[in-house]
C-alpha cells in the first residue's frame, strides 16, 4: 500500500508508523538534521541493514558520496511549500550494507511530527520503459522499494511515484490523503487489500480500516491498561537513543508490596493504582522522557539528554508518597527505584536495564521507598546474594540452621511466660543477622524448610521448660508459603505429639499478609490448629493495610504491637493515642497484647500503664541458644525486679511530696 501526502500535510507520527509499516514500498521519516527517525521493513530490506542499526543514524550512509548533498536543498525547497504535483522524482544512487550500488527514485514530502517538521521519503528502484533497447536486452523490469540488485543502465526510464496521477496501472494499492485527512484518490488495487468490493472506496469504510491499523499499533507498542509504552517500544527507543545521544538514563522501579493491594482490595483496585502511578510518572518526566510499563507493577523511565536524572528520580519517589484514594481507602504507594546511566560508555539497552535492576534491588535492601544509582560494586553485592543463597541452601540440606530464643515477660506475674524461637545461621564461624539471610530465604523459597526445622528444634529443646508450667508457651514464626501446604496443620500437630509438647503451649506468629490471599487455605489451616488448642498471634501489628476493625474477622488469639510504634515512646510522658487504641481494641475483642522491641524502662512502664499483657525486647534479654536459657530467665527476672523497684521508688517519692 502506498500513501501520498499533499503539501504541508500534518500526520501524527505514531499513526504513520503503524500505517506505513504495512506497505511493501521503502518508506522513511527524516528529521530536520537528516537523522532517520522511522523506517519500515521494506526500507531495511532494500538497503540490507537491520532496522535497529538505521534508527537514529544519518541518512547519508544509504547514498553514494556524490548523492549525499541533496537533502538540505530538498528540505529547503519543500519548506517553501512548493507544490508537489508535477514535481519529478529525484534520481540518485543508493548504497547497500554490502557497499553495492542501486539506482533509486525518491519522492519527498514534509509532514508535522510531534513538535517539529520531518520529511517523508518514499523510495523505489528505477523502472525501464519498454523500447527498442528492451527488445535487444529483454523485457524491462520494474524495481519497487524492495530489495533490488539491478544497477543503472543506459536508456530511457520513467518514474512510478506515489503522486503519479495515473494510479490504476501500478502494482500496489494506493490511497491518496488530502491535508485534512480526506481520501482524494484510490486505485483498484486498494480494494482487495482492504477486503472490499471493487468500485468507489467509501470514505467511512477507509477511515474504519485505518482506525483498525491506530488499534494494531496500540496492541504492538502500548500497554493496554495504562496507555504507556510497552517493553517492545521502550527497547526500540532506548536502542535509538544510545546511538544518537551521549546522555541516556534509565530509571527502573516497582511498587513495594503491591500484591497486598490486589489481595486486600481486589485486582480492579490494583489496576486503578497502576493507572494513577502511570499518570504521576508521566508528570515527573514531562514531554522529553518516555515512561513504559514492562509488566505487572514494574515501570521504566527513559531520559535522553537529561542534565540531572537524580532530581527526576527523587521527584518520582516524592510524587508516589502522596496517598491514592481507591474506593474510599487511602493507600500510600511505596517504590524501589534504580538509576543507570550511559556515562559515555557504549552499552546496550539491555545492559542499562540490567544495571538499573541491580540498583533497584539495592534500594530494596536499603529499606525501600527510595532510589539508588547503579555502581559497579553493586554487582559484587549481587554476587554475594547469589553466593549467600547457595550457602543457605547448603546449610539447610546439612541441618546447620540453629535456633535462639528470646524471652517474653509478664510484669504482672514477674516471670518469663514465653520464648520466641528465632532462626539463626552460623556461616563460616560468623552468626548471620536474620535481616540478611531471612529475605534471602524468602526469595529463594527456602523459608518453608527453615520454618519446619525451627519448629522441630524448638519443640524438642524447650520441652523440659514447657513441662515445668502449663502457663508457659513457645512462639514460632510461620510464613505464608508454609500455610499454603494443605498438610501444614497436620504436620504441626504430628510434630508436637512426637516431641511431647501440649498444643495449648504452642503459639504460631503470622503477619497480616497471610490473610490476603482469598484463594488460599490459610483460614482452614489455622482453624484446624486453633481447634486443637494451638494459639495464633498477629505479628508486626499496625504495619499492614487493614484497619483495627478488621481484627474481628481474623482467626487470631493475640497481637504483637510492632516495634515501630513502641519506639515512639522516648521519655514516657508522650501522649500516643494510637498505642492506646491498639491495646484497648485488642482487649475489647478478647485478644492478648504483647509489646515488642522494648529497649528502655520508659517504654516498659508506658506499656504496663496501658495494661499490656506481656513485653519483649533487649531490655530483658537478647536471643540466646537453648544452652543459655537458665541464665536468660535469671537476667529477665532481674530486669523485671529493677522496673518494679523503680516504679515503687517513684510512687514513694510522689507520696512524700
Amino acid at each position: 500500500m502506498s500513501i501520498a501526502w499533499g503539501p504541508a500535510n500534518t500526520v501524527e507520527l505514531g499513526f504513520a508508523q503503524t500505517f506505513l509499516e504495512k506497505g511493501p514500498d521503502a518508506l522513511l521519516l527524516l528529521d530536520a538534521d537528516g537523522t532517520i527517525s522511522f523506517l519500515n521493513g521494506a526500507a531495511a530490506e532494500l538497503f540490507g541493514y537491520p532496522r535497529e542499526q538505521l534508527l537514529g543514524a544519518h541518512h547519508g550512509m544509504l547514498l553514494t558520496e556524490d548523492c549525499r548533498g541533496g537533502f538540505p536543498r530538498v528540505f529547503s525547497s519543500l519548506g517553501r511549500r512548493t507544490p508537489l504535483h508535477g514535481r519529478p522524482p529525484i534520481e540518485c544512487v543508493g548504497l547497500r550494507s554490502d557497499q553495492t550500488e542501486i539506482p533509486l527514485q525518491v519522492t519527498c514530502s514534509l509532514i508535522s511530527a510531534g513538535d517539529g517538521t520531518a520529511m517523508a521519503v518514499a523510495v523505489r528502484g528505477a523502472v525501464h520503459r519498454p523500447d527498442a533497447d528492451a527488445g535487444r536486452r529483454g523485457t524491462g523490469r520494474r524495481g519497487t522499494g524492495r530489495r533490488g540488485t539491478g544497477r543503472r543502465r543506459a536508456g530511457r526510464r520513467r518514474a512510478v511515484t506515489l503522486l503519479d496521477p495515473t494510479l490504476d496501472p501500478t502494482a500496489d494499492g494506493i490511497v491518496v490523503l488530502a491535508p485534512d485527512g480526506r481520501i482524494t484518490g484510490v486505485n483498484e488495487r486498494s480494494f482487495p487489500r482492504w477486503g472490499m468490493p471493487g468500485g468507489l472506496l467509501a470514505e467511512d469504510q477507509a477511515r474504519r480500516a485505518i482506525a483498525e491499523l491506530a488499534e494494531l499499533k496500540a496492541l504492538a507498542f502500548q500497554d493496554p491498561l495504562t496507555g504507556l509504552a510497552n517493553r517492545t517500544l521502550f527497547k526500540e527507543q532506548a536502542t535509538a537513543a544510545l546511538r544518537t545521544s551521549e546522555s541516556v538514563d534509565v530509571l527502573l522501579l516497582d511498587l513495594d508490596d503491591f500484591k497486598e493491594v490486589n489481595d486486600v482490595l481486589g485486582h480492579h483496585a490494583g489496576d486503578e493504582m497502576l493507572v494513577e502511578v502511570s499518570k504521576r510518572l508521566r508528570a515527573c518526566v514531562g514531554p522529553h522522557g518516555t515512561v513504559a510499563r514492562l509488566g505487572g507493577d514494574e515501570f521504566v523511565l527513559l531520559l535522553v539528554g537529561c542534565r540531572d536524572p537524580d532530581t527526576v528520580a527523587q521527584r518520582v519517589v516524592d510524587s508516589l508518597k502522596v496517598p491514592v484514594s481507591i474506593e474510599g481507602t487511602l493507600i500510600r504507594p511505596a517504590i524501589s527505584l534504580g538509576v543507570a546511566s550511559r556515562d559515555g560508555m557504549a552499552v546496550t539497552s539491555s545492559e542499562l536495564l540490567r544495571q538499573a535492576d541491580v540498583a533497584m534491588y539495592a534500594a530494596k535492601e536499603a529499606g525501600k521507598n527510595c532510589y539508588r544509582r547503579f555502581r559497579p560494586e553493586m554487582l559484587a553485592a549481587l554476587l554475594e546474594r547469589t553466593t549467600m543463597t547457595a550457602g543457605l541452601r547448603h546449610a539447610v540440606e546439612l541441618g546447620e540452621i540453629t535456633v535462639h530464643y528470646q524471652p517474653v515477660v509478664s510484669l504482672r506475674r514477674g516471670a518469663v511466660v514465653q520464648f520466641e524461637a528465632l532462626a539463626r545461621w552460623e556461616r563460616d564461624g560468623v552468626l548471620m543477622p536474620p535481616a540478611l539471610f531471612i529475605p534471602t530465604a524468602e526469595r529463594s523459597g527456602l523459608i518453608s524448610e527453615i520454618g519446619t526445622e525451627v519448629l522441630r528444634r524448638s519443640c524438642s529443646e524447650l520441652r523440659p521448660w514447657l513441662a515445668g508450667d502449663p502457663g508457659r508457651s513457645l512462639a514460632v514464626n510461620v510464613s505464608g508459603s508454609q500455610l499454603q501446604h494443605r498438610d501444614f496443620a497436620e504436620g504441626v500437630l504430628s510434630m508436637t505429639a512426637g516431641c511431647g509438647v501440649d498444643p495449648h503451649q504452642l503459639v504460631l506468629e503470622v503477619t497480616e499478609s497471610v490473610f490476603f490471599d482469598a484463594d488460599s487455605h490459610v483460614i482452614l489451616q489455622l482453624g484446624s490448629l486453633r481447634n486443637a488448642g494451638v494459639r495464633v498471634a498477629l505479628d508486626d501489628f499496625g504495619t499492614g493495610y487493614s484497619s483495627l476493625g478488621r481484627l474481628h474477622d481474623l482467626p487470631v488469639d493475640a497481637v504483637k504491637i510492632d516495634r515501630s510504634f513502641v519506639s515512639m515512646v522516648r521519655t514516657g510522658t508522650e501522649k500516643l493515642p494510637i498505642l492506646t487504641s491498639m491495646v484497648n481494641m485488642a482487649h475489647t475483642l478478647g485478644l492478648k497484647v504483647t509489646g515488642e522491641g522494648i529497649e528502655t524502662p520508659a517504654q516498659a512502664e508506658y506499656l504496663r500503664a496501658l495494661d499490656c499483657d506481656s513485653l519483649q525486647g533487649f531490655l530483658f534479654s537478647r536471643p540466646s541458644p537453648a544452652a543459655g536459657l537458665e541464665r536468660t530467665v535469671l537476667k529477665s527476672v532481674e530486669a523485671i525486679g529493677a522496673l518494679e523497684g523503680a516504679r515503687m521508688g517513684a510512687a514513694a517519692g510522689s507520696a512524700r511530696a
